[in-house]
């Protein structure tokens, strides 16, 4: 958009002017077998510093580089970088990393939300009273010891146009990365393990954000076999992309954002083990005010957590996902209390080994949830299996719409599509559904012995996608689809159109 262009021009030269009219890229250095003494300038090997708390104070404001040779490092306070500086190892990993760890007296105290200055963290970008720019660190490892672990390893605060990227960071208290108030974040091709093992009155993340704009994390990787803290947590995004991650995490969430000030979050290409969880149980304000068509748009995630999704949000899409269950135990999208009138679009992703509801109403109102062209195998769940549609009373839900699915369940379990009763009926536009092994749905659905797929090659696609052209599947949905055709399929694939699920997770290269 127009306003969007202009406001990064406007922020471009703001940030040149940051910097001194003839500013100079000068490179500085820290080595092992540096000193940090007032008779070493930095600007060579044989004159580099030992530890990079002080060479970044010595550096000033400007485009410079503060190289740091392999090794490993003992700090004792955070590296405060100025301006417009970059930190480079020589590399995050082998031989010839380069590793920060904090010393074994560091004494940091529990993480503060509010007036947190970065005393807990092996680097902190915050300066009070002035806002940062222009800051890079690459390729270093940041490692804490589980013996000892400090708050974090990178702390940033108003600080904007910043990029942090080719790092490794272990073994931390709270959170690997803190990211607040700013904007244009680059985080890229990082990795993070157990890097948020403790619990204190508010969730840690091993990436955590609070109010970044204009940002994109992607192509990390994100693990934990230890601690409660969740793989992402944030809040207060506003046109933030989260892609090409990998999650897997012992103790929490994949993403959690319950914000009610969310607007144009992307979270697509992920690999994710554990729930997204982006609930706001009142409705949030409208995205379409700021610019955006959605709060989150969630989509071409592989996903393996029954409870898939953690709602409600308005002005939610979730699309062209796979979830392939391999963690049972909840419901794939879950509406949790609240008043919420929507919309919410759940459509054409492929669902396999369902073993509870597929759309799940708890307490509260849910209103406008709209659930076209997904693809639905069913789980026998044994006593857990519910109705697919899980709404049970029909003065709490209104204007939901179920369209154009396909849903398959086992011989040995048949499912019930939905309950009927209590008014819920009438709440529910249920037409132009295929099912198999399913009952209970009301005239104008169609049933089958099989759902007509490929059911061989890759999954999710080809192997969910129509056989033939005269599939039970083909032709035979009702307006709602974004489909062409003479009329549109049933189930998330169109005959003879090829999409093939995209590479996700931290391999891929867009």
């Amino acid at each position: 958009m127009l306003w969007r262009r202009t406001m990064t021009i406007c922020i471009a030269i703001a940030c040149l002017a940051l910097c001194p009219a003839n500013a100079q890229s000068e490179e500085f250095h820290v080595a092992i077998d540096g000193v940090d003494t007032p008779d070493r300038d930095g600007r060579s090997p044989a004159a580099a510093w030992a530890s990079l708390a002080y060479a970044c104070q010595q550096v000033p404001e400007g485009p410079h580089t503060i190289q740091i040779g392999p090794g490993t490092f003992t700090a004792d306070r955070p590296a405060r970088p100025h301006s417009g500086v970059t930190i480079a190892g020589s590399g995050a990993t082998g031989n010839h990393a380069t590793v920060l760890r904090p010393a074994a007296d560091w004494s940091a105290p529990p993480p503060r939300e509010d007036d947190d200055h970065g005393d807990g963290y092996l680097i902190s970008l915050y300066a009070p009273r002035q806002k940062l720019d222009g800051i890079t660190i690459r390729d270093l490892a940041l490692h804490g010891d589980p013996a000892h672990r400090i708050n974090g390893a990178i702390f940033l605060r108003d600080a904007n146009h910043v990029a942090l990227f080719n790092l490794d960071i272990r073994q931390f208290r709270w959170a690997g990365m803190r990211l607040m108030f700013a904007h244009h974040l680059d985080v890229h091709h990082n990795t993070l393990h157990n890097a948020s093992t403790d619990k204190f009155g508010f969730h840690g993340g091993l990436i955590y954000t609070r109010w970044i704009k204009q940002s994109r994390l992607h192509h990390n990787r994100i693990t934990s076999d230890t601690g409660g803290g969740y793989g992402y947590k944030g809040g207060g995004h506003e046109d933030v992309r989260i892609d090409h991650n990998r999650f897997d995490v012992a103790g929490g969430f994949s993403i959690e954002s319950a914000h009610e000030n969310e607007y144009g979050v992307q979270i697509d290409h992920n690999i994710a083990t554990g729930c997204f969880s982006i609930p706001k149980p009142g409705q949030s304000d409208d995205p379409n005010k700021r610019g955006f068509e959605y709060t989150f748009w969630i989509h071409h995630n592989l996903l393996s957590d029954s409870y898939t999704i953690e709602g409600p949000r308005n002005h939610l899409i979730f699309e062209h996902n796979f979830v392939n269950i391999a963690k049972p135990g909840g419901r794939v999208y879950t509406h949790h209390g609240g008043i919420n009138h929507g919309p919410i679009e759940i459509r054409h992703n492929v669902i396999v080994n369902c073993d509870r509801a597929f759309v799940w109403m708890n307490e509260g109102l849910a209103e406008n949830i709209h659930v076209y062209n997904n693809t639905v195998f069913c789980a026998d769940a044994g006593d857990r299996a519910g109705k697919l549609i899980g709404a049970y009373r029909g003065d709490r839900l209104a204007g939901w719409i179920v369209r154009n699915n396909v849903f398959v369940a086992p011989a040995s379990q048949p499912r019930r599509l939905y309950q009927p009763e209590r008014g819920v009926a009438e709440k529910i536009t249920l037409d132009h559904n295929l099912l198999v092994n399913v009952t209970g749905a009301p005239d104008g659905n169609f049933t089958a012995e099989s759902p007509g797929l490929n059911m061989s090659g890759e999954k999710p696609w080809p192997y969910y996608a129509p056989a033939a052209a005269d599939s039970p599947v083909v032709d035979r949905g009702a307006d709602g689809s974004s489909f062409a055709g003479d009329a549109p399929n049933l189930g998330a694939y169109e005959w003879t159109v090829s999409e093939p699920f995209p590479l996700v997770g931290p391999e891929a290269t867009d």
